[in-house]
């Protein structure tokens, strides 16, 4: 009891030290638009040396079409996701699975649980003789279908990220839920995510929010994040406050720069109609 207390007890310690990062963080003044839309180009960059594409299809747009819904992963050693222990979640699928099937493909693996559990024997000491099983989790409120299996290995939840627990706006079927209780409720507080993919269509600023304002440490246990963010048009006499949601995102970019993160790859969105 007094080890597992004193775990216990440096844990709340870690948390407490994690939080203060995201508090201590110093975010630049936001006084030039020009200087989110440039982030890309002025931030230290991580330079990985084997990167690539995972997922997107083509969309046509007039008599032209663009790639939308890829993501891009670094698979250098020590962040490449182990397809012998890996987990994924995917937020935010629109009925477009083309990154879900890819990770799928790619074979991530998690430890679900070990042996005695599933035969109904007692917690033992052959911690050995884990279950290996593939899975992907893959999340979307919108599309009105039921928790289920997709081929082998991904595992739709009828369920989204936003920064409460609830239901979206204009919405009372679609439920969300916040990271941190997502991840209690499948189980996996204090497991490495290797990869987190979000691209909710604005969702993602109070989602991102409320985590580091709650429970940043979740942030640390995420090996490489790829998102789509959603600030929307921009106009020349636009509010760069900090109610703005181009502040707003501007502040996540350096929060999660406190955090240890680093980019890989940036670019803008290639839909002409959302170009910004």
């Amino acid at each position: 009891m007094q080890l597992k207390y004193a775990a216990e007890k440096n844990l709340e310690l870690v948390k407490e030290n994690i939080l203060k990062v995201v508090q201590t963080c110093p975010i630049p003044d936001l006084h030039d638009i020009q200087l989110e839309f440039d982030y890309g180009k002025n931030t230290k960059r991580y330079a990985c040396a084997n990167k690539t594409q995972l997922g997107g299809i083509m969309v046509p747009y007039l008599q032209q079409s663009y790639l939308d819904g890829d993501k891009w992963i670094c698979y250098e050693p020590g962040l490449a996701p182990d397809p012998k222990d890996c987990l994924v979640y995917s937020f935010g699928i629109s009925n477009e699975w083309s990154f879900d099937d890819a990770m799928d493909k790619y074979g991530c693996q998690v430890r679900l649980r070990y042996a005695g559990e599933l035969d109904g024997g007692e917690e033992g000491s052959d911690w050995a003789s884990w279950v290996m099983l593939n899975e992907v989790y893959s999340f979307d409120p919108t599309m009105n279908l039921p928790n289920f299996k997709r081929g082998s290995n991904i595992y739709f939840k009828n369920l989204g990220l936003e920064g409460y627990k609830g239901t979206l706006p204009e919405r009372e079927q679609s439920k969300v839920d916040t990271l941190g209780n997502i991840m209690r409720m499948l189980g996996h507080e204090g497991r490495r995510i290797d990869y987190l993919k979000i691209d909710i269509e604005g969702s993602e600023i109070p989602a991102l929010e409320q985590v580091f304002s709650d429970a940043p440490h979740l942030l640390t246990q995420v090996s490489q994040l790829g998102m789509e963010v959603h600030p929307g048009i921009y106009s020349v006499d636009g509010n760069l406050d900090k109610t703005s949601k181009y502040y707003r995102v501007w502040r996540i970019y350096h929060l999660l720069e406190c955090l240890g993160f680093q980019l890989i790859h940036m670019e803008a969105n290639r839909n002409p109609p959302t170009q910004f």
